[in-house]
């Protein structure tokens, strides 16, 4: 069987590799010296930050940031001093400083050869000019494929200025002033480039930096078109075959040009992923900035996102509240792990933030699939192959939800699906994402906020945030996708949200919350049963989903999942992209957290049937070993969607198996009780002859329970070596398995790095 093509799932990292420096030390009789390792963290406290950042100080730590507007620092802290900082007095919160990625991260796509960008291949034939949007009116205007006629942004032009009067930061990779932005982009006293929380010297204005946040500014405030001297150019046809631009003219522009840009750089040049606490500066300037009236942030966008075992109460949060409370908006993608529910990321988790999904809308993606089928065939007519149909759907990696306690996410739905704009160099991209739903919703809310100001009010972040939702239609998405976990309130209608607000009807009419994630197949887990379900014929049409959830219990010892008789019209022969099945399952764990299993199956080339098995470690694809995790308590999610480009729907019969014969592990080592801060160091002797040593930390708070305790399990051989981190995940329980230990005392650090109140630990050892 030829292996199927991976699927990016567009998502964001759940780590970070906070164990920073560990040097061999000590004698085999005395346990690890534990303050030669550290740990990253950011500290919450209700006392002084000075004291605070004095403690960790005193404890051998390094604070890495000192917050000005929340009081929290960002510390490396000695492993062995983590509860010392806990317990100090005021401290009110200890989380880890976890890895935060763009909105798509920058990897790949449809496959490896397909990435979610694509960069315009020959611009010999193209022109790309500056315009005024307030200069031209053309008599009629086509339906689609710019992002300011979607959400009817251009008709409420001459009533918002076109967005002028508002600032708009883009938190992201830094935003170039290219063509289509130059009028845009804007600096602060003092910081006449924007700000760079990265510390590589290079400015946030700079062409050098990732193409990512250039990219979002142009979702906000493009102000350029395109002129085509050769109508026969690739691009135009492509254009021209759904829309009735002219050649001289096709239009790149945000939804408020007018507005203004001030770039914040937290990720670097190759778009990495970055600690949170380098994304809380970026954030943390801003705020100065708005308090000491340096400079009059009305909007913030955060095209990125991030996972949490608490959602809406992290320090994150609280940097989101302060926003708010500066009168500021918040607008915060939704994250790229759809279409598996219960998966919107931090901060679009908070309280605060106004979450966006994405939306494919039919003339972009016609238009697109058009250049692709030009490009590489050198034949017309991939847009209707590709996107035969012209509902509104809404896109396959938008995060579902609803949130882990229950409430309502995302809250409002865009564009985010082949959005098209020019990057840091004025090369001309297509690229899909919730990021680029985000600041269509951040564009939309600069044009609101300027008709508010210029009735002399105060931005209002509260007012904004509920003309845009009760504005927003439910009805714009075809039938499958009108769920309020999947699109909130609805896509983005701008007009509809400006007769809100000139009418004072600005009332939040709330919908009901959806309540937490519940089980829908199989019933509860039976220990010693094993229990099997099985679907009819699933017909999918393109991105309509088919979710199986269901309970995972401590006895469930092994999970099988055929999916069998699949069917797909075959047209490999004509289509860039063959109908295919698209197929994403997750453990227990909740929000932004990456896919054990994602792929693409195409029926044509791989057969009618796989069988995908999950053990308590191993993950199998018709006995590929495809990923390796513990077996974790809770609501595992299927989730079977029609590939997004297919042309057919694909059927298909589904059966599911859960056998809950494992015994509980009786073979416990230690067991304590921990709070957050936390550790316990524990020796483990281990004989000659063993092959494999499975260590196994349990504690009672796992993915099944809300909010998720965060304990670390670290391995040490018998010469202090730090050995494993294959323990400190998200994982819950955690498991690190050591290949042919050698004989002596080795050591496990158990830290309990997050945990919401004290928590029971056992620690299991398996010999073989």
């Amino acid at each position: 069987m030829k292996k199927p093509v991976s699927v990016a799932t567009l998502v964001v990292l759940v780590t970070v590799l906070w164990l920073t420096a560990l040097a061999p030390v000590g004698m085999a009789a005395q346990p690890p010296d534990l303050g030669a390792a550290s740990v990253e963290v950011i500290v919450q406290t209700e006392g002084s930050t000075e004291a605070l950042a004095g403690h960790i100080q005193s404890l051998g730590g390094v604070v890495r940031f000192r917050y000005r507007n929340v009081p929290a620092v960002a510390a490396t802290v000695p492993a062995d001093r983590l509860a010392e900082v806990a317990s100090f007095a005021g401290v009110t919160l200890v989380e880890k400083d976890r890895l935060v990625s763009l909105s798509p991260a920058p990897a790949t796509g449809k496959n490896y050869s397909h990435p979610m960008a694509y960069k315009v291949q020959d611009l010999a034939g193209v022109q790309v000019e500056a315009v005024d949007p307030l200069s031209f009116s053309p008599a009629s205007l086509p339906a689609g494929y710019a992002n300011f006629l979607y959400t009817g942004a251009y008709p409420t032009w001459p009533d918002t200025g076109a967005g002028a009067g508002t600032v708009v930061a883009v938190v992201d990779t830094g935003t170039v002033p290219n063509v289509c932005l130059a009028h845009a982009v804007i600096g602060a006293p003092g910081f006449p480039d924007g700000y760079n929380a990265t510390g590589d010297g290079i400015p946030a204005t700079s062409p050098q930096n990732h193409w990512h946040g250039t990219h979002v500014g142009g979702v906000i405030a493009s102000a350029c078109a395109l002129t085509f001297p050769d109508p026969s150019d690739p691009l135009y046809q492509s254009i021209a075959a759904y829309l009735p631009w002219g050649p001289d003219f096709v239009p790149v522009f945000g939804q408020a040009p007018e507005a203004q840009l001030y770039p914040v750089k937290v990720f670097p040049t190759s778009g990495a992923g970055v600690p949170t606490s380098i994304i809380l500066d970026g954030v943390d300037h801003v705020l100065t900035l708005k308090k000491t009236g340096t400079l009059d942030v009305d909007v913030v966008n955060m095209s990125l996102s991030g996972p949490t075992v608490w959602d809406g109460r992290d320090t994150f949060d609280r940097f989101v509240q302060e926003l708010v409370q500066a009168h500021i908006l918040v607008v915060a993608a939704a994250s790229n792990d759809g279409p598996i529910p219960n998966s919107v990321g931090s901060p679009a988790t908070s309280f605060g933030a106004v979450s966006a999904a994405a939306l494919d809308y039919a003339p972009s993606s016609r238009v697109f699939y058009e250049y692709l089928g030009l490009s590489y065939f050198g034949t017309p007519g991939q847009g209707l192959v590709m996107r035969r149909s012209g509902e509104v759907r809404v896109t396959n990696f938008s995060s579902r939800g609803p949130l882990s306690d229950g409430r309502l996410g995302p809250d409002i739905a865009a564009l985010g699906m082949w959005t098209f704009h020019a990057g840091p160099n004025n090369e001309l991209r297509w690229a899909g994402g919730t990021s680029f739903a985000s600041p269509t919703v951040a564009g939309a809310a600069a044009l609101l906020n300027a008709y508010w100001e210029a009735q002399g009010h105060e931005t209002d972040a509260v007012v904004l945030e509920n003309v845009l939702l009760m504005g927003a239609d439910p009805l714009v998405v075809g039938s499958t996708w009108q769920s309020s976990n999947d699109q909130g309130y609805g896509a983005v209608d701008v007009p509809a949200a400006l007769e809100r607000l000139q009418n004072g009807d600005w009332k939040l009419k709330a919908l009901a919350d959806p309540g937490a994630l519940t089980r829908n197949v199989l019933g509860a887990a039976v220990p010693g049963k094993v229990q099997t379900w099985e679907s009819g014929l699933v017909t999918l049409d393109p991105s309509q989903a088919y979710n199986a959830v269901f309970d995972i219990g401590t006895t469930t010892s092994q999970v099988t999942i055929e999916v069998f008789d699949i069917q797909a019209p075959d047209n490999w022969e004509y289509a860039y992209w063959p109908n295919s099945l698209e197929v994403h399952l997750q453990s227990a764990e909740r929000t932004a957290v990456p896919h054990p299993l994602g792929f693409y199956w195409y029926p044509f080339a791989y057969g009618s049937a796989f069988e995908v098995v999950v053990e308590d470690g191993p993950w199998t694809l018709d006995g590929e070993q495809m990923a390796y995790k513990p077996m974790e308590p809770g609501l595992m999610k299927l989730s079977l969607i029609g590939d997004y480009s297919n042309e057919d729907p694909v059927s298909f019969r589904l059966r599911i198996t859960r056998e809950n014969k494992a015994k509980l592990p009786t073979n416990r080592i230690a067991n304590g009780l921990l709070q957050t801060g936390g550790y316990a160091v524990v020796p483990v002797a281990i004989p000659d002859g063993v092959s494999v040593a499975t260590f196994d930390l349990r504690f009672g708070r796992d993915w099944a329970k809300f909010p998720t305790s965060d304990m670390d399990l670290l391995v040490f051989n018998p010469n202090f070596d730090l050995v494993s981190i294959d323990g400190a995940t998200l994982n819950a329980p955690e498991r690190a398995v050591i290949q042919a230990p050698v004989a002596g005392t080795w050591w496990v650090l158990i830290d309990a790095y997050e945990v919401w109140k004290p928590d029971n630990y056992d620690l299991f050892l398996t010999l073989e």
